[in-house]
């Protein structure tokens, strides 16, 4: 499957999760502060995406994958990021603008910065690494 059959694969499942028109889905789009989804809508939306691609979609993958590369390093202290963890996010998430994702920040606000592009690459990570349903 190449990026632009993707890409509309997880735009289409977008519009259906959030239930609006969206005719100017960027891959930069954030879920929630550009196209108004909320912590129901990526339940949903990961409902959606495995359906669509025969895949099982995890974003703690994220996490999982950037406990693995800290070792015994702690990742959050104080429910904050530490700065090797945040190191790691934006390795998993090069979309992800310079500067929001920031050492000491907010453990409950990494969903934030989750774009479309992000779950592009959560799904091609699944289909990549045998993550079929």
């Amino acid at each position: 499957m190449n990026d632009a059959a993707l890409f509309q694969g997880v735009c289409d499942c977008i519009r259906q999760t959030l239930e609006k028109d969206l005719p100017g889905i960027k891959e930069t789009d954030r879920l929630v502060a550009d196209l108004g989804a909320d912590s129901l809508d990526f339940l949903d939306l990961i409902f959606r995406l495995e359906k669509t691609f025969d895949v099982r979609v995890n974003p703690r993958d994220l996490e999982r994958r950037t406990r693995q590369a800290l070792g015994d390093a702690p990742m959050i202290v104080d429910e904050r990021y530490t700065a090797r963890a945040i190191e790691e996010f934006k390795k998993a998430m090069p979309e992800v603008p310079d500067g929001e994702l920031y050492p000491d920040m907010p453990a409950n606000r990494i969903a934030g910065s989750f774009r479309v592009k992000t779950f592009m690459n959560l799904v091609a990570y699944a289909r990549a690494n045998g993550g079929g349903v």
